[in-house]
């Protein structure tokens, strides 16, 4: 028997109790011990009641009747039966409490463990979100099912078993052939199902991805005209659901009809021989029936049983997909050792970086910008422009080589000191549910009204905001799909300036706004970053070419440096953008 449950009970129980125990404090795990506990009170009490019944039919029903003995005993049911219920209750109520508290400590660890990696990973953000999401309610489900269920089930069996043996041992052999029988069936069931379930668990998790995936990028499934495409994956995947679903279930079906067939067969024996025993006065009729309800006990807790390990398939691959984000690479945040710089010279001294697995992205970067200063990147697609930003920011670390600001490492320096010194726009201009200007405090919290108002104004986004109802305060919906692509750039473009860094980072985010729209904003940030320094990535000259410091990156590669009249007569590819993006006449100008 013990071969039959091996491998299939116990898959990642040690992580299920392990990620059960992290995430549970004092009173919950107070709570985890108690509902077991007070569970079997349950269990006693329902164990009670056939026993009871017994002396009523044996006793309180025996020749005249007596009365007052079946009242009495009869009150004495009532009284077992209400704490029996109180006892349930009580149990779901721990478990519950104790569930909710896990969950809502494990759902806040795996975000901030997604938020704190840093240096990549293979979970997608639909993966994330289901597991952080369908998976944890699973594991909630879990503790539901390990406090109540798991408990109920295998004592209300055993005492099923022992309690009958003790009313009724003259026809208790009955019990001795039919229990070890049935659960020689159940583990085989079990063995049999518990894989299944998982297969089934795995194939609702594929097509909880693929609806994400789709959901999400709607707007290209719809610009690509994939939908048929994407409906006859989504159809394929559903079948397979389908098709694991009806395995599984077909695997358990048989169950109660075999149990309830033994149940029945056991019945006419203990009806039959017991019959048999009561004529000769060996056996009682309240014996008989005690014996028959405790049957209908122990046949419906290996019922229970086998669904309740089935259920724990589901719980067992979502502890899978919990560890995962468990195990990922966490990064220890660094502890600030040295007081934040006030020079903000930046220094790349030779740095390269290569994701895990793969080739150097950037390659010997090594360059300096003087406090105060301009710099401009420019380069192809896939040059690396973003990774160095990404470098800066420490959301990745060098593979090589160091960055320094002010002769300071930033790995030195905390990440809530790095973050404080620059702040980023980014080309993908997320913003979140809620209101204009709280998404402007993005930038800083304690920011005022009137330094939303300079900040817009910067970034060409206060006449759009003025014009919407409610101005500052207008709802911003889901990831802001109620602005247009260049009103999310220049609100972008507002946050960071909201931050007032010394470093402020602009990565390409003027790419869908219109050109005098741009003009005005780069006019507007030369005067609001007067003496402060910029690091701006863009496509457009323009944009560039008042820069102290050009890069011109290619393959990871620094191609070309300089200023704008500079690279003009040294870099091929700059001089070629520049006169396609403002004709031959630049050249003349330089």
């Amino acid at each position: 028997m013990k071969r039959l449950f091996s491998g299939y009970f116990w898959i990642g129980g040690d992580k299920m109790f392990q990620i059960i125990w992290q995430h549970t404090r004092r009173w919950q795990r107070v709570c985890l011990f108690a509902a077991p506990l007070v569970m079997l009170m349950e269990v006693f009490c329902d164990l009670q009641q056939p026993t009871l019944m017994s002396k009523i039919v044996d006793t309180g029903l025996a020749g005249s009747g007596h009365p007052q003995f079946i009242l009495q005993t009869g009150g004495v049911m009532l009284l077992i039966a209400l704490v029996g219920a109180c006892s349930g209750s009580g149990c779901n109520a721990l478990a519950s409490y104790a569930s909710l508290k896990m969950g809502q400590r494990l759902r806040n660890h795996l975000l901030s463990l997604a938020l704190a990696t840093r240096n990549g990973h293979d979970l997608s953000t639909p993966t994330l979100i289901t597991r952080i999401t369908n998976d944890v309610i699973q594991m909630q489900n879990l503790v539901m099912t390990l406090t109540r269920s798991l408990v109920r089930a295998p004592f209300l069996l055993l005492g099923g078993i022992v309690m009958a043996f003790l009313i009724s041992p003259r026809i208790a052999w009955i019990l001795a052939i039919v229990v070890p029988v049935l659960l020689l069936f159940m583990g085989l069931v079990i063995r049999h199902s518990v894989p299944l379930f998982t297969k089934m668990q795995q194939a609702i998790d594929r097509i909880n991805r693929v609806m994400r995936e789709t959901l999400l990028g709607i707007k290209t499934v719809k610009s690509f005209t994939l939908e048929n495409q994407q409906q006859q994956l989504f159809d394929q995947i559903n079948q397979q659901v389908q098709t694991s679903s009806v395995a599984a279930q077909a695997s358990v079906i048989i169950l109660a009809p075999v149990v309830t067939l033994a149940l029945n067969l056991s019945i006419v024996a203990a009806l039959w021989f017991g019959g048999g025993l009561h004529a000769s006065h060996l056996i009682t009729t309240g014996q008989i029936m005690a014996f028959v309800n405790y049957m209908i006990q122990i046949t419906t807790a290996m019922i229970n049983t086998v669904n309740t390990v089935s259920s724990l398939s589901r719980a067992q691959t979502a502890t899978a997909r919990i560890q995962a984000v468990l195990d990922l690479p966490q990064d220890a945040e660094p502890t600030a050792t040295v007081a934040l710089p006030t020079d903000t010279t930046l220094r790349f001294e030779h740095v390269n970086f290569a994701y895990p697995g793969g080739e150097n992205v950037l390659t010997d970067i090594d360059f300096e910008l003087p406090a105060g200063a301009k710099l401009g990147i420019i380069g192809t697609t896939g040059s690396g422009k973003t990774t160095l930003v990404d470098l800066l920011t420490r959301l990745y670390d060098p593979t090589s080589g160091r960055i320094t600001i002010g002769g300071v490492p930033i790995n030195q320096l905390s990440l809530a000191q790095l973050r404080q010194q620059v702040a980023v726009a980014l080309q993908n201009s997320v913003l979140f549910s809620g209101t204009i200007a709280s998404n402007l405090r993005y930038g800083k919290e304690t920011a005022t009204d009137a330094e939303l108002v300079v900040a817009a104004q910067a970034a060409a986004a206060a006449d759009f905001i003025a014009a919407r109802p409610g101005g500052y305060q207008a709802q911003v919906t889901q990831r802001g799909n109620n602005f247009s692509g260049g009103q999310k750039q220049r609100l972008n473009i507002a946050r960071a300036l909201v931050a007032q860094a010394a470093i402020l980072v602009l990565d390409d985010t003027t790419s869908a706004v219109d050109l005098a729209t741009d003009a005005h904003i780069q006019q507007a940030l030369r005067q609001v970053r007067q003496g402060k320094t910029t690091i701006m990535i863009a496509q457009r000259i323009a944009a560039l070419q008042d820069s102290d410091l050009i890069l011109v990156l290619d393959h990871g590669h620094i191609v070309a440096r300089g200023q704008h009249a500079t690279l003009l007569q040294e870099s091929a590819f700059y001089r070629e953008v520049a006169v396609a993006q403002l004709g031959k006449e630049v050249l003349t100008d330089a």
